[in-house]
Formats: C-alpha cells, structure tokens, sequence
C-alpha cells in the first residue's frame, strides 16, 4: 500500500512527482488565465482603453523514474491567447517555455498506509516561447516569453496516512538577461493539504481527494536593457481549492482554482485575476 502513495502530488505545487524505476506518467493540462486590471502597489489603478487578456495553455507532458528516488520530467505548452480593447481584437497562438525537471528524493520512510518523504528538484526553463518585438501582453503582438533561461531549485516535504496528506515546497528561482532585461530573482512557499472523503479498503478503488493549497512568493525588480525596470517585482498570496480523482491508481484527473489574496506591485503593473487548472494523469 505506501508504495502506491507515490503517485500523490498536488495540484498548484512546483515540485515534479517522484515515481517507480522505469515508470512513466502521461499528462494532459489545460489552464485558463484572465487578465483584466492594472495594479499599482497594493490597490487597482485606471484601466482607461478597457484592457482584457484571456489566455489557455494546453501543456503535454512526460515523467520517466530514472530510479525509485530519481525521475526526470519534460514538458511542451502551447498557449493561445486574446487580447480586447476599446481599439481593436487581436489574437495569438504560439509555443510557451519548455522547462526539463530533475527531483532527488533523499528520504522516504513508509508505514502502513502512508509515508514520510523528502526531495529536491532543478527546474531549467529554455526561452523557446513565442516572442514580440515590443514584449509582454499588451504590445502590438501578444508576448508568451522572453529570451531568457530560468533556474530553479527547490526542496519538498510530505506527510501521508491513509485520510490526510500534508505539503510544503521552497522554490527558488533566478533568470539570465539577454541584452540587459530580464525578470528578477524569486522565492516561494506552498504548503497544502488534502483530505480523501471516502476511507478505501484497496488503493485499486475510486479515490475522492479534495484539496486546499496556499502560496507565498516575492520576486525583486528585474531590468529592461541594463537599467532597473521600476515596473516589476511583486509580493503574492494565493489560495487554491480543488479536487482529485483517482481511478485504479493508474487514471487521476485533478481540477481546481487559483485565488488571489493580497498582492503588492512595484510600480504600476498588469495583472491576473485567477486560474482555472484541468489534469489527466495516466501512469504505466
């Protein structure tokens, strides 16, 4: 029964799943961004043109266990977006950024029905997405990244039985500068819990897990051509509820909603309202 606790993971998290040596996991991710204020510090400012950003990714998604405790992700998004105005419509479908994951679980002690487990993971993100010449969602074409690499590296925590689950990630991250810009360094938290509704007799059983998730995260001001942009940088809450569904421990689909709380800008800034994330897990 722990070893089937592998599979487990949650939804909003940055950390990758560790799973079996020679397993592999199959996903499918759909989320939905909207974009609809400017904000400057911590309050909304004018929006005078009425600008709207909608953004769907679609993201594919391969997981392969080097080893119980090692395994490698890759995956490739591609985003459409809409942005309206009171002076014109114009939409963009493009690549996203490729990110390749590396996590080392360095411990793991199971019991019955649970485990303890502990990992680190890289996250190496190649500037592959779809560019504009004047950048970012509201130019003259609609931006899905910039030509910088981001890195980052991050340790994860998890508590398990068999009705409750327990998260906690730290994330770091840092990006390159082409020709002077680039964002800033970033730091997260994610802690997060789940509760099973229904007390299973075998892991092969339909599972119901409901999940809340939370994060902390602050990113300095980055620069734009060799000179500090005094439009970047935020400090961000979030809370996140969903639900996970997992059928014979192969099959789990989990959907859920991204809520922001409080939020401080620097400067004045374009900004999200929420995102809805859909996942289709299969494991072989």
């Amino acid at each position: 029964m722990p070893a089937s606790l592998f599979a487990h993971n949650t939804l909003f998290g940055h950390a990758p799943r560790t799973i079996w040596k020679g397993g592999m996991e199959i996903e499918a991710e759909y989320e939905w961004q909207i974009f609809k204020r400017f904000y400057e510090e911590d309050h909304p400012g004018a929006n005078p043109r009425d600008d709207q950003v909608t953004i769907h990714g679609f993201t594919a998604a391969w997981t392969y266990g080097l080893h119980r405790d090692w395994a490698v992700r890759v995956s490739v998004p591609v985003m459409f977006a809409t942005h309206t105005s009171k002076d014109d419509t114009e939409s963009r479908l493009g690549l996203g950024n490729i990110p390749f994951s590396l996590k080392w679980r360095f411990y793991n002690d199971p019991f019955p029905g649970g485990s303890v487990q502990s990992g680190a993971w890289i996250r190496i993100t190649v500037p592959t997405a779809d560019r504009s010449e004047d950048g970012k969602l509201l130019g003259e074409d609609i931006e899905f990244g910039n030509e910088t690499w981001n890195f980052q590296l991050g340790w994860t925590a998890s508590y398990s039985t068999r009705q409750f689950y327990f998260w906690f990630d730290v994330a770091a991250d840092a990006s390159t500068r082409r020709s002077g810009t680039g964002a800033g360094p970033g730091i997260a938290f994610h802690p997060a819990f789940a509760w099973r509704v229904f007390e299973l007799t075998s892991y092969k059983d339909f599972d119901l897990i409901l999940l809340i998730e939370s994060d902390f995260a602050l990113q300095g001001k980055g620069s734009v051509n060799s000179r500090q942009n005094p439009n970047s940088g935020w400090i961000k809450t979030h809370l996140e509820g969903g639900i996970q569904m997992n059928i014979t421990n192969r099959v789990e689909i989990k959907f859920g909603y991204h809520l922001p709380l409080y939020r401080r800008f620097y400067g004045r800034q374009f900004v999200h309202e929420g995102e809805f994330k859909f996942s289709f897990n299969y494991l072989i």
